[in-house]
């Protein structure tokens, strides 16, 4: 009985795919300007004592025309921004906490989801990396952070979709209750 559990379990772990975890829009979210697009990449930096996901977003556009004299002038903006993800994958943007993401991270936690960074190539000098996630189980405890969803959306859920729970199972589900304000 025991091994038909645990074949159960890596069969509903199979399900699960690497995911990337979500981006408030680039503008003007992040940098209040955008001339030809907004280049943004992004890290995990680790789970906090909470199990919340922690990393950071790092964003730039260039903007640039034709000045006095035909010659072509143009200015850089980029902004680094501190970001929370729960396991439900909603998040909230804070201000940078100036701390350096590794683009070689990754960290699982006791629940044995993982999180990692996918990098390649660079954007405007820095590694342009994508953060991602495996997630397998989201705690009852955990709160969602829900501001980013529309009221009266689904925000998450646990156990994960197409999860084979037992009769005596704990399921849980969010609904947003909107922004914040």
């Amino acid at each position: 009985m025991k091994m038909m559990g645990l074949l159960g379990l890596l069969a509903s772990a199979v399900v699960q795919a690497q995911v990337a975890l979500p981006l408030p829009s680039a503008y003007p979210t992040l940098l209040g300007v955008s001339c030809g697009g907004v280049h943004v990449a992004s890290y995990v930096t680790g789970f906090d004592k909470n199990g919340y996901i922690r990393g950071e977003i790092y964003a730039w556009t260039r903007c640039g025309g034709s000045g006095r004299g035909g010659g072509y002038h143009s200015q850089a903006y980029q902004a680094w921004y501190t970001i929370v993800w729960d396991l439900h994958r909603n998040y909230k943007l804070l201000p940078y906490d100036n701390l350096v993401p590794d683009r070689e991270f990754t960290a699982t936690d006791a629940h044995g989801n993982s999180i990692l960074d996918t990098c390649s190539g660079t954007t405007f000098g820095q590694p342009a990396c994508v953060a991602s996630a495996y997630i397998y189980y989201v705690p009852p405890t955990m709160t969602p952070i829900s501001d980013t969803v529309p009221v009266n959306q689904a925000c998450g859920q646990s156990a994960a979709p197409n999860t084979a729970v037992g009769a005596s199972s704990t399921v849980g589900a969010c609904l947003s209750s909107g922004a914040a304000q």
